[in-house]
């Protein structure tokens, strides 16, 4: 070790016996008063704070974090009008759900239709550029074009 390591060293074992606290305990069986249920071979950060790390988990099952609302059992008369505004509040028509399916299938017809439409029109749109090009340029660059849009016609 160099001179420099050894002065940080000693530093820091100074800096250590000065912050922490170590008690010794003649009986090691012995549990604090404040401490009832052991420490459970854990290692507190500071003197009064909570367990930091654990060394030996325990499972512990922990039940649910919210207590259940169980209401009294009410008779349930389904004869009322109380009743039945619930009921009715929470039943769905068959009927209902196919109307929203029928309207689901025809909005994403509809979509995919457009979809058709606007693809067509930029081939179309494509192919009317390419003849103005040939027109101004010639037949020289045609090539690397017609593989382009070969490949294009492929991945469609």
């Amino acid at each position: 070790l160099k001179h420099y390591q050894i002065k940080a060293q000693k530093a820091l074992y100074d800096m250590l016996e000065k912050s922490l606290v170590f008690v010794k305990d003649p009986n090691p069986m012995s549990v604090d008063r404040d401490n009832a249920e052991g420490n459970g071979g854990g290692v507190r950060l500071f003197k009064n704070s909570p367990l930091g790390i654990v060394f030996d988990h325990k499972d512990e099952l922990q039940g649910p974090r919210k207590k259940p609302r169980i209401l009294p059992g009410e008779e349930i008369d389904e004869k009322s009008k109380k009743f039945k505004r619930r009921v009715r509040s929470v039943v769905v028509e068959g009927t209902d759900i196919l109307a929203s399916a029928k309207d689901a299938c025809q909005k994403s017809v509809v979509k995919w239709e457009t979809k058709e439409v606007a693809a067509r029109e930029a081939a179309k749109r494509e192919e009317e550029r390419v003849k103005q090009l040939k027109k101004i340029r010639g037949e020289q660059w045609l090539p690397s074009i017609v593989r382009e849009m070969q490949a294009q016609s492929r991945v469609r």
